[in-house]
């Protein structure tokens, strides 16, 4: 129940109570009043009649019994008598039956509310001797008529306040529920609903008192509460940037692109609406980057780099472009609704603009980037596309070259047969083929111009019920980055080993460089060599550039151990890390493969003619042969 009905109801009860009190009393004292009447009529009636009987003249008995039989009819007594000194009734009259016709008011009314019957006696004397005594008893029938007539005037007139007063008390709580709405309720809501801007509806009821000043303080909260909800405003517009915002580069963060990512995927029924692709860049040196410079030069170039990028993306696909920092040195932006072609040369774009941005790092050479493209549909699921990204980013990991690797759904599903790509996938399949044996080397004739009788011998998993082997180049990616590679390129040694027993001729191994860097799998190799020293003098390895010019050491301690048990080296894609002419007379490799960039640059660069001249050079110096045709 409300304050207000609270209080009307008081007031009301309090009202009828007054007013019941009030009845009661008035008709209390009216009763009282006409009892009073009714005595002293009885009374000065008996002495009247006394004295007149006392004459001389009315003490006949027939003028006696006539004067009695006058004051009788005149209604006004119940009961008239003379009586003798004695006591004995000489003359009597009295109404018959035990109800007067002449009353009017109900028999309840009657008991609620009683009139007593008064009766008065006085002596009738001659002189000094005593005739007898006169008895009246007063008649309330009239009385009590008017007792109850001005009872029920007084009970009509207050139930009729009482009604006025409930009109006016619902009248008034109308009106004041409609004020309280309009000038109150009204303008709170509005508060509520527009608290950061807007303006408040109008006073309706300006003339009430008590509501002016609950307006003033409406309204002055109404500012005080608008203020507040544009300062909070304000924080929560800074919180959603922090949340949402790379704090380093300004880019946005991880969780924006989840989210942005995972609205773009739902929006659409799978099969509805149009395909997209996703494109993500590494940064793979960044830790060397942080060793080598002051960490606001790094991160000064993130934000120069990340500028760059958006740029071409702000150029490509207009301003609603933006791009992500998943992590330190992994970035991401989504390319909706794009057909592969028009991705792949955003893509292409992007790279341009990351290579040119590359940083030396010492003796290392420039920092590397790996960039990888994957296409989305709507309806697909996130963790799907998540796992195609990193399959490729393995893929460019593992392959080490500058250009963008594009893994379409289509390209992956095609190469596993339809297995998933994501890490358990793979560490399943990879535990299952070291156990189970399921790995076999694929060999072809080595397509370089100066390999002459040599066999390239590629590791193939033989997976039970798939129609065709996976080859090294799908399964080596994820075994680098599971920690198998190093198992893996035992068993390459192992079989290849084997395949030198039964077949004549060299044969061309390679080993990635997160095998070489464990000491585990440099002991196995040593192992399996030191038993096999004929077929040990017709095995090569083949080592990539990038591992001598960044892991010097290791690389080189790895071929030392090759070169004790006869085996002779190999190395790949030097023209992608030139720098590796620094440490060849320490490798001594039997043959170099140099295409790619450095070819491509020599019809228009002359210092990319006087590096060739250099490695050629050296290498004619340490006795390796070049080779510049391109080879997988």
């Amino acid at each position: 129940m409300s304050l207000l009905r609270q209080l009307l109801l008081s007031v009301t009860l309090a009202i009828l109570v007054i007013l019941a009190g009030a009845t009661i009393f008035s008709i209390d004292s009216a009763r009282r009043y006409l009892d009073a009447q009714l005595q002293g009529q009885s009374d000065s009636t008996a002495t009247s009649l006394a004295l007149t009987l006392s004459q001389p003249s009315n003490q006949d008995p027939a003028v006696r019994e006539l004067l009695l039989s006058v004051l009788f009819d005149s209604g006004q007594f119940r009961m008239v008598e003379f009586l003798d000194p004695s006591g004995r009734i000489l003359i009597r009259r009295e109404i018959e039956g035990g109800r007067d016709g002449a009353v009017t008011a109900p028999d309840w009314f009657s008991h609620l509310l009683p009139l007593e019957r008064h009766e008065a006696q006085r002596q009738v004397t001659n002189g000094w001797s005593q005739l007898g005594i006169v008895r009246l008893q007063s008649n309330d029938a009239y009385a009590r008529n008017a007792l109850w007539i001005g009872t029920s005037r007084i009970v009509m007139l207050t139930l009729g306040a009482g009604i006025l007063w409930g009109l006016f008390v619902f009248a008034l709580m109308r009106w004041l529920r409609r004020a309280l709405k309009d000038d109150v309720t009204a303008r709170v809501q509005a508060m509520a609903q527009g608290a950061s801007g807007g303006d408040l509806p109008p006073v309706r009821h300006p003339a009430m008192a008590e509501l002016r000043e609950v307006t003033r303080i409406i309204a002055r909260t109404h500012e005080r509460v608008r203020a507040t909800a544009v300062e909070h405003q304000s924080r929560i517009e800074s919180l959603e940037l922090e949340l949402n915002q790379d704090a380093v580069t300004g880019l946005a963060n991880r969780k924006y692109f989840i989210n942005e990512f995972r609205r773009l995927l739902e929006q659409s029924s799978p099969g509805q609406g149009e395909a997209g692709h996703v494109m993500l860049f590494r940064q793979c040196d960044l830790r060397l980057i942080n060793q080598n410079m002051s960490r606001p030069v790094v991160d000064q170039w993130l934000r120069n780099v990340g500028q760059l990028v958006m740029e071409v993306l702000h150029e490509r696909l207009g301003p609603q472009a933006w791009l992500a920092r998943l992590n330190g040195s992994d970035f991401v932006f989504i390319l909706p609704m794009m057909p592969g072609p028009a991705a792949v040369r955003v893509a292409q774009a992007v790279g341009e603009i990351l290579q040119a941005q590359r940083l030396q790092l010492g003796q290392a050479g420039l920092c590397r980037w790996r960039m990888v493209l994957t296409d989305f549909e709507p309806g697909e699921g996130f963790s799907d596309v998540l796992s195609r990204l990193d399959e490729a980013l393995m893929r460019a990991e593992s392959a080490g070259h500058t250009d963008v690797e594009y893994l379409p759904d289509e390209a992956l599903r095609g190469m596993t047969g339809g297995r998933g790509g994501g890490e358990q996938a793979w560490r399943t399949l990879l535990r299952n083929a070291l156990d189970e044996g399921w790995f076999a080397l694929a060999t072809q004739r080595d397509p370089l111009p100066t390999a002459e009788d040599r066999t390239l011998g590629l590791l193939a998993l033989h997976e039970p019920g798939a129609s065709e082997p996976l080859s090294g180049y799908l399964f080596m990616p994820p075994a680098v980055r599971l920690g198998l590679s190093s198992a893996c390129d035992v068993q390459a040694v192992s079989l290849g080993l084997g395949w030198l027993r039964a077949h004549p001729g060299d044969l061309v191994l390679r080993a990635s460089l997160a095998s070489i860097l464990h000491e585990e799998f440099r002991a196995e190799v040593a192992g399996l060599l030191a038993g096999t020293p004929d077929q040990s003098a017709r095995l090569l390895i083949e080592l990539d550039s990038y591992g001598l010019v960044a892991h010097q050491a290791q690389v080189v301690a790895f071929a030392a151990m090759l070169r004790k048990h006869g085996v002779r080296l190999g190395l790949r894609r030097f023209a992608e890390q030139p720098e590796a002419l620094l440490y060849l007379h320490e490798l001594r490799p039997e043959y170099l493969c140099v295409s790619g960039n450095l070819l491509a640059a020599q019809t228009d660069s002359p210092g990319a003619r006087r590096l060739l001249i250099a490695v050629q050079e050296t290498a004619r110096e340490i006795g390796a042969s070049v080779d510049l045709a391109a080879r997988p």
